[in-house]
């Protein structure tokens, strides 16, 4: 049972390792491709700011409720893009930081929105559909929540202090299988067996936010070749 919970894990961070790198590539062919056409990088930020707008507000609500649920005083929130120094911010959020552990949480709120978002698709069997604009509407929304699920560098300044700690246990439960039912917990299989569900309807989204990325990498490297 815990091997299965470790094995769905791994995948899932495999997988968002993949579409991590991706999206960042999609986001330099984007930005190529739209310079060609329009040769103006102040309206090329415009139309992907716009693009990925529906990410940007899964984005920044996740930080926004995050703060609010760890009592952080959320200061200001900027879902629209704004142009500052020269460059594009597609949103903000800016609230007190009390301690680091809040912080992280706060800061990596957004990948767990996404997932959030992902679940909600597959819990109501939205997608795929018997609608064709509602499947292309919907492709449109995953490409665009996955591709700013992952936090910013300033989002993670408080995280270097939990990476070691979160690949020891990782180690640790590894090697030791540690098995939990002899804590006897209430409905502890019922709990596992939610978590297999979540991350199996997660695993199969991510690897569709992955597909579509591939598929639209070709497509603006094919493009931007000619």
């Amino acid at each position: 049972m815990t091997q299965n919970l470790l094995l769905l894990t791994s995948i899932l961070f495999t997988q968002s390792a993949i579409i991590f790198f991706l999206s960042r590539q999609n986001f330099k062919q984007l930005f190529f491709l739209l310079r060609k056409i329009f040769h103006h990088e102040k309206t090329v930020y415009r139309l992907i700011s716009l693009i990925f707008l529906p990410g940007t507000i899964v984005h920044e609500l996740s930080h926004f409720f995050a703060a609010i649920v760890l009592f952080l005083p959320v200061k200001e929130i900027r879902i629209f893009p704004q142009f500052e120094n020269n460059q594009l911010k597609l949103g903000h959020v800016l609230y007190a930081k009390k301690d680091f552990l809040r912080g992280i949480l706060v800061g990596i709120a957004p990948f767990f929105g996404a997932l959030l978002f992902f679940f909600i698709l597959a819990f109501f069997r939205l997608f795929p559909s018997n609608n064709l604009g509602l499947n292309i509407a919907l492709i449109y929304l995953i490409f665009a929540v996955s591709s700013v699920m992952f936090s910013s560098k300033q989002d993670l300044v408080d995280i270097v202090y939990l990476i070691p700690l979160i690949i020891l246990l990782w180690i640790i439960v590894y090697i030791f299988q540690p098995s939990f039912s002899a804590f006897h917990l209430p409905y502890f299989e019922k709990i596992v067996t939610g978590l297999k569900f979540f991350l199996n309807y997660i695993n199969f989204y991510l690897f569709l936010s992955i597909i579509i990325h591939l598929f639209l990498m070709i497509i603006f490297w094919i493009l931007n070749r000619r």
